[in-house]
């Protein structure tokens, strides 16, 4: 017995990881996925920062360096049990200190609240802002705490739970630590930008608490009937607080009536009033007390459950030992296996950003490539201009030359405009007339030699 109980204190070590927040939020209150920017949240562009909304991003550059900005929705909401995720990334910056969060439990016109923050250098802390200082919740000095295990350089998301003040951090799905605060409970949600940082939000996403109607509650197994005398002993001291009350309204109203009756005046309607209130009242004490005995067999109940759950965890009964140990492996496995599947999945993730990263530099090359060449086209363009007015220019020139050649050779009309097979065959006729007058010459130079040479024969 003591080796199965020590198997299965083992197994339960598993979950036990510290978290003090055991409520499960999936009612989905607010998802916000930064597609309309401009509608719900602030565009700015001035000295100190840069607000913008583009590929489903909500784009902030804080440039001063002097202090972070706090940033709330238009239609921000309070929120008081709930888990809230933020997913970031932080853009390149030569400033590697430069960081972001969340702001939670907010007051938007003071900026007072609780705020998560991590940094570039996988860090994060835990601060309570007031109006004109910031507290670390958590951690010594300014509060930063390592959590290089948990952080990465690319995306990163910040998840909290948040029941009765207390509060579980969770970073990229891994617990880090729990904290909590008495002064805030509820509030609004706020996005934070640090000095001299530059970062991106992806998703902004709140999950409530999905209660369930005592008649909608399927009694299954222990926990499921835990869950419904929980709630009937709610409801039956609900109902007991109402009678007490309405008992103690009766009593006060028949006091009266005692009181105002007089000596020996008491008039038939004071005196039918009061046995009213009486016979009332004795009915509310009777209804009241049915309620009572209700609630303390409920309580027996619950005590009981208590119990059993206190022997289960004691290792009393060896056969539902035997069987927590077998679905503690079971779970163990499970949850290896989708560790394994979102190990996977992230892996996949990372290699699609950095691809994506390097398509985006080559985008970026033939870009400029593209802008250069167009720069080319458009010189080679002006010199095809430049040639052309210099072609017409010639083309003038040449025909005042022609003009002032006619006017010199006597030809006063006006050289008659030919085509360019006018002109081709001309230039033909030239040629030929040039060849024919070079063969008459050199005939007769032949002539000539040949004369000369037969008068000196002669002689």
């Amino acid at each position: 017995m003591k080796k199965l109980f020590v198997i299965w204190m083992c197994g339960c070590g598993f979950f036990a990881v510290g978290q003090e927040v055991n409520k499960d939020f999936t009612k989905q209150l607010l998802n916000e996925q930064f597609d309309n920017v401009d509608k719900n949240w602030s565009t700015t562009f001035n000295a100190d920062n840069l607000f913008i909304g583009q590929n489903g991003f909500y784009e902030l550059y804080r440039r001063s360096g002097k202090s972070g900005y706090y940033l709330f929705s238009n239609s921000a909401e309070e929120y008081s049990a709930c888990q809230v995720e933020v997913s970031l990334i932080f853009g390149d910056h030569d400033n590697k200190k430069q960081s972001a969060g969340i702001l939670m439990m907010a007051r938007s016109e003071t900026s007072e609240g609780l705020a998560v923050e991590i940094n570039g250098k996988k860090e994060y802390r835990v601060v309570r802002v007031y109006r004109d200082k910031q507290v670390p919740v958590t951690g010594t000095g300014n509060g930063w705490r390592k959590a290089s295990q948990a952080l990465t350089k690319l995306e990163n998301i910040i998840s909290i739970k948040t029941y009765d003040k207390v509060y579980d951090l969770y970073l990229n799905g891994i617990y880090v630590q729990s904290f909590t605060d008495i002064e805030l409970n509820k509030g609004k949600l706020g996005l934070y930008v640090g000095p001299d940082s530059k970062v991106k939000f992806d998703y902004l996403k709140v999950l409530g608490e999905d209660k369930k109607e005592l008649a909608q509650i399927d009694v299954t197994d222990r926990k499921s009937e835990e869950e419904a005398f929980t709630q009937i002993i709610v409801k039956l001291k609900d109902q007991i607080n109402r009678k007490d009350k309405e008992i103690d309204e009766y009593k006060t109203k028949l006091k009266l009536c005692e009181g105002g009756s007089g000596r020996n005046s008491i008039d038939t309607a004071v005196y039918n009033q009061k046995n009213r209130l009486q016979a009332a009242v004795i009915e509310l004490e009777e209804e009241n007390d049915e309620l009572k005995l209700k609630l303390l067999n409920m309580e027996d109940e619950l005590n009981k459950l208590r119990d059993f759950k206190q022997g289960v965890e004691k290792g009393t009964d060896g056969d539902i030992i035997i069987n927590l140990t077998n679905m503690v492996s079971n779970q163990k496995t499970s949850i290896e296996t989708l560790e394994k599947h979102n190990k996977a999945l992230n892996d996949e993730n990372n290699s699609l950003f950095l691809e994506t990263k390097e398509l985006t530099k080559q985008v970026d090359k033939l870009t400029n490539y593209l802008t250069n060449e167009q720069q080319k086209n458009k010189l080679l363009q002006s010199e095809l201009d430049s040639l052309r007015k210099m072609i017409l220019g010639l083309q003038d020139t040449i025909a005042k030359k022609n003009a002032e050649l006619n006017r010199q050779n006597g030809n006063t009309e006006p050289e008659k405009e030919i085509s360019e097979e006018e002109k081709l065959r001309i230039m033909i006729e030239k040629e030929r007339e040039e060849r024919r007058k070079k063969r008459e010459e050199e005939e007769r130079k032949r002539k000539e030699e040949e004369e000369k040479n037969g008068g000196e024969g002669n002689g």
